[in-house]
């Protein structure tokens, strides 16, 4: 269930699945998974490649950014001295994480291929916490966020080229929320609740400047949201309570919703990731209600 979850601790042009499939598990395979206290959370992929944030046994409270290549040896992204915050993305060899250094928040990029380090443009970047970051081509996506007597959260697209910036949602007050999905080619997806009871998914399409609200017909928590490249979200739908209910719901543009499948009583899920590798694979991070453990899992849909 995106933030509050997290704190805690291709391709689809026409989708045909079954009707009988909201009442079947959401088939899912296990990516990396550790006994606790590991935690393993915001995942994203490329083909070839796979980064998550990461604990470990002996120091719990501490994440770092771990990379991998064609199932090779993981290696630390984040620095030494620093610890990783909320959200991955890649694209290409592009990785984009949140690095977290003597209480600040900032957005980082590292190019997978040739192990670099190196800040996003100017204006990306501030005193506030930046975190949640997703890249396609020269959009980055990602969450801003201030505290103080008045707090205040936006989503923010910018072009990384031009220096183009894009708010894309805001809100005040310490009962809101915001949530920066995923951007991917012409789309980008993002969860927005003005009062902390009320929760939906929106999606944006870069070149026309639309914005649409997913349906909520039953008025239930619709969180943790991701698109493909043909605009299609794939979002978490469940109770107001950590593992009520929880679903995968796929809604294409124009319609109709589709019920992926279910979670578990008491499972949630957070920082979904969505990339073409002759299906759309999407991964999750998978949250334990009782204990808060997180491993991540893949899906695939053809």
């Amino acid at each position: 269930m995106g933030r509050w979850a997290g704190v805690v601790s291709v391709v689809v042009a026409a989708l045909a699945l079954p009707a009988s499939a909201a009442a079947r598990p959401l088939p899912q395979m296990p990516v990396r998974t550790k006994p606790p206290p590991v935690k393993e959370e915001s995942p994203s992929a490329a083909p070839g490649y796979l980064a998550w944030v990461q604990n470990t046994r002996s120091h719990p409270h501490l994440f770092n950014v771990y990379a991998q290549h064609d199932g090779r040896t993981r290696y630390r992204v984040n620095p030494v001295g620093t610890q990783a915050g909320l959200g991955t993305g890649i694209d290409g060899t592009t990785l984009v994480y949140t690095q977290r250094h003597r209480g600040g928040f900032n957005i980082r990029m590292f190019d997978l291929a040739t192990k670099h380090r190196f800040a996003p443009p100017a204006g990306v970047n501030t005193p506030r916490i930046e975190d949640e970051p997703t890249v396609s081509g020269d959009w980055l996506l990602f969450h801003r966020s201030h505290g103080g007597a008045t707090p205040g959260q936006r989503v923010i697209l910018r072009d990384l080229r031009s220096g183009e910036t894009r708010v894309l949602a805001s809100v005040d007050g310490r009962a809101a929320l915001l949530e920066a999905g995923q951007v991917n080619g012409d789309w980008a997806v993002f969860t927005k609740s003005v009062d902390g009871t009320r929760f939906n998914v929106w999606r944006y399409r870069i070149s026309t400047r639309t914005l649409v609200e997913v349906p909520n017909p039953r008025d239930r928590v619709h969180s943790s949201a991701a698109v493909n490249p043909f605009g299609t979200v794939y979002f978490e739908e469940s109770g107001r309570r950590c593992g009520a209910n929880a679903t995968v719901e796929i809604y294409p543009v124009g319609g109709p919703m589709i019920t992926a499948g279910t979670l578990r009583p008491g499972i949630d899920m957070f920082h979904p990731f969505l990339f073409a590798n002759a299906t759309d694979s999407y991964l999750f991070a998978k949250l334990h209600c009782v204990g808060g453990a997180t491993d991540i899992f893949e899906s695939n849909f053809a």
